[in-house]
């Protein structure tokens, strides 16, 4: 007789229960010896055994996770346990590493699935008739005069040291009975004192388990431990190290892991090292990731699974938002407060915002993606895997990337690059746009191109600001070659050079800049006109470059042409034009007249008070280089008390490693100096060439200069 046909026919009645008796023991018992009980005892040992068979010698990097639910078995914490996460993330493995230590310590342990409501029903009945229950109790079960799950917890409530685990229990509902859901934890999953009842799942949804279940996230491996698997399974195929690069790019997913090491270890492959496996993805990745029995242990099927359910659950919108979301750079953060959803929702063709924080919560409660927070921010994370897989066969790959750019072009936007605390959100973009960028060269047609260049140009400069000068540079450097296809003379390839220009000036290195940004002079006033803004823009940046070489008068009469092109076409008030006369201001001082830099930056200094305020930083640094022509005149009470009340306000407008804040750290240390306060003036010179260092680099004339400083005081190399 089929239990699970009697269960789910609700109104059946048992024909004979000793039938159904004897049909469970025939197929789950051996015979009891004569006289024997089977209430609580030999018999409910027998039947519903863990699988260990499929369990691996070794479960690596889950100690913790395991000291805790094992810590629970013996001693029951009264709360439901939960591993729960992304498919392939290893569940079922923690949990028979849970199961096989139980039985080996003398417990009862009791394994069901939980994939579909009629089974787990048949299995759980089954444990109840195992621990006591009668063939009454099942009759009454069916014809609707006892909840089958209250009879299943007279009996198991009796018990003691037991664990009953429930498996692939992906879909809640599944564990519902008779109108009590799972996360009333009145139904078939109950917390309990005599026992410790287990879950895997890959629904993570507190609201949905209910405030009994303890949800213990189940996440990717660390690189470390995903080479052990590897050399657990294929010990001959390389060392530690290359390994670990495997993982790496696997995304430390034990499924996967898994997978890599048997085929590794077969005689009948070709790849049969780490590194010959690794470049085999690249050409064959569906294929070596398409490897296994069935969906749930397929690497590229797997997620299908939870994307399908999610769709047939009420989230149609949940398979447009994982498409988008996997054009991002996988394995990497993405800001949730840079998610735009009136761009998601248009893209993915979704009514209203309020569609995409419910799509993107159901992503989250399944684990397709990852919530977790970093800095302080809430970041969304898809696995790398994943996002390789969903791209691998998206069929509309394009208009996905397209709102993919979209996002990171509309946060760009959003943005403000001189703000210290946007910063982190602009060094966040990087991997993304220059994701983006190099997908959208295979999307056939300029448009996306064009708007992801744009974005990285947005970023490079916001870089620029953050003083990640290098970070900057490599962008703009990778950025350019991905577009080259555009032309030389296309905007964005002109703004990107012209980027490139002034973040190599900034490195210290402005004769390799200058003849970079005479390019981009000739093509605007080309294309654009001498008299451009942006042209005028190029040539402001060419007299930076010729002034930081010492080329002092072709770089006044470059400042000169553009202070007048601006005064006509701006007006004598606007930012740009007193930004003209402060870089003139400064050609005195370079020439051995700091009185005349010092008046003229006093009268910059008014207007830029009065125009942008106190508290803006171009009026700032105008108190800076005040501060600096005080120095040179020897007014060094003057120069002192200048420099330390702006430093501070500079360091909150700019950031605090800001080239600028850097200067005038230096030009502090030297009035200690000055003063013949050597010791503090080497403590601060030491610190600040650790900064420098880092930030400019260690051939930067002004990292040298202070080294050089340093020396001199200290009698020695800094």
């Amino acid at each position: 007789m089929d239990l699970e046909a009697v269960f789910g026919g609700g109104g059946l009645v048992v024909a004979a229960t000793a039938a159904v008796i004897a049909w469970v023991q025939l197929r789950r018992t051996p015979a009891l010896p004569a006289g024997s009980s089977q209430s609580g005892g030999g018999a409910s040992r027998g039947i519903l055994r863990p699988p260990t068979g499929r369990l691996p010698e070794h479960v690596r990097g889950r100690e913790q996770v395991l000291r805790t639910i094992e810590a629970a078995a013996r001693r029951p914490d009264g709360a439901i346990h939960l591993l729960g996460g992304l498919g392939g993330t290893g569940k079922t493995t923690i949990a028979l590493r849970v199961a096989d230590n139980c039985l080996s310590a003398g417990r009862r342990v009791w394994w069901v699935s939980g994939v579909d409501a009629g089974s787990l029903a048949s299995e759980l009945l089954e444990l109840a008739l195992a621990l006591g229950a009668t063939a009454q109790d099942i009759e009454d079960v069916s014809n609707g005069r006892r909840n089958p799950a209250d009879l299943l917890w007279e009996f198991l409530e009796t018990q003691r040291d037991w664990v009953l685990v429930i498996d692939n229990a992906d879909d809640p509902d599944a564990l519902a009975v008779q109108g009590r859901a799972a996360g009333d934890s009145s139904g078939w999953i109950r917390p309990s004192s005599s026992g410790l009842v287990l879950i895997t799942s890959r629904n993570i949804d507190p609201m949905v388990w209910g405030r009994h279940v303890t949800v213990h996230t189940v996440g990717w491996l660390p690189a470390e431990q995903g080479a052990r698997i590897l050399l657990d399974l294929a010990p001959q195929a390389g060392s530690m190290d290359v390994a670990r690069e495997l993982s790496e790019r696997l995304g430390g997913l034990p499924l996967a892991l898994h997978h890599a090491g048997l085929h590794l270890a077969s005689p009948f492959h070709r790849e049969r090292s780490f590194t010959a496996y690794a470049e085999a993805l690249e050409d064959r990745f569906p294929e070596l990731m398409g490897a296994g029995a069935d969906d749930r242990s397929i690497v590229t099927s797997t997620w299908r699974i939870t994307l399908d359910a999610l769709i047939g659950d009420g989230h149609p919108e949940a398979g447009a938002l994982m498409r988008v979301l996997s054009c991002f750079a996988g394995g990497v953060p993405f800001r949730c407060d840079l998610l735009d959803h009136d761009v998601l929702a248009r893209g993915c063709g979704l009514g209203d915002g309020a569609r995409v924080a419910e799509g993107l919560r159901a992503l989250a409660n399944t684990g397709l993606i990852s919530l977790s927070s970093s800095g302080g921010d809430d970041v969304i994370t898809v696995h790398p895997l994943v996002a390789e897989t969903l791209r691998t066969d998206d069929g509309d790959r394009r208009a996905h990337g397209g709102t993919a750019t979209d996002l990171v072009a509309t946060a760009a936007e959003g943005l403000d690059p001189r703000n210290p605390e946007h910063h982190p959100a602009w060094a966040s973009l990087v991997p993304h746009v220059t994701e983006l960028l190099q997908a959208a060269t295979s999307w056939h047609g300029d448009s996306a191109l064009e708007r992801a260049a744009e974005a990285a140009s947005l970023v490079a400069i916001a870089l620029g600001w953050g003083s990640q000068y290098f970070a900057a540079l490599r962008l703009v450097e990778k950025s350019l070659t991905t577009i080259a296809a555009l032309g030389t003379e296309h905007p964005v390839v002109v703004e990107l050079t012209l980027t490139q220009a002034k973040v190599t000036r900034l490195l210290g290195d402005p004769e390799s800049a200058e003849p970079i940004v005479r390019r981009v002079v000739r093509t605007r006033e080309s294309v654009l006109g001498p008299d451009d803004l942006d042209t005028l823009r190029a040539r402001h940046e060419l007299g930076l470059c010729l002034v930081a070489q010492d080329k002092i008068t072709d770089a006044e009469q470059e400042y000169t042409a553009v202070l007048a092109a601006r005064r006509n076409i701006l007006g004598e008030d606007h930012p740009h034009t007193l930004m003209s006369r402060h870089v003139i201001a400064e050609v005195p001082a370079r020439l051995g007249r700091p009185d005349e830099a010092e008046r003229q930056h006093r009268e910059i200094y008014s207007a830029r008070l009065r125009i942008l305020g106190p508290d803006h930083q171009d009026t700032l640094l105008t108190r800076k280089y005040i501060g600096i022509a005080l120095v040179q005149c020897g007014r060094i009470d003057e120069a002192e008390r200048e420099l330390t009340e702006v430093l501070p306000a500079l360091g909150r407008v700019l950031g605090g490693e800001h080239g600028h804040v850097l200067s005038v750290r230096y030009e502090l240390a030297s009035l200690l100096a000055a003063r013949g306060r050597t010791r503090a003036a080497r403590k601060e010179l030491r610190e600040l060439i650790s900064v420098m260092r880092r930030v400019l680099g260690t051939g930067h004339p002004a990292t040298r200069k202070a080294e050089d400083f340093l020396a001199g005081l200290s009698g020695g190399p800094a």
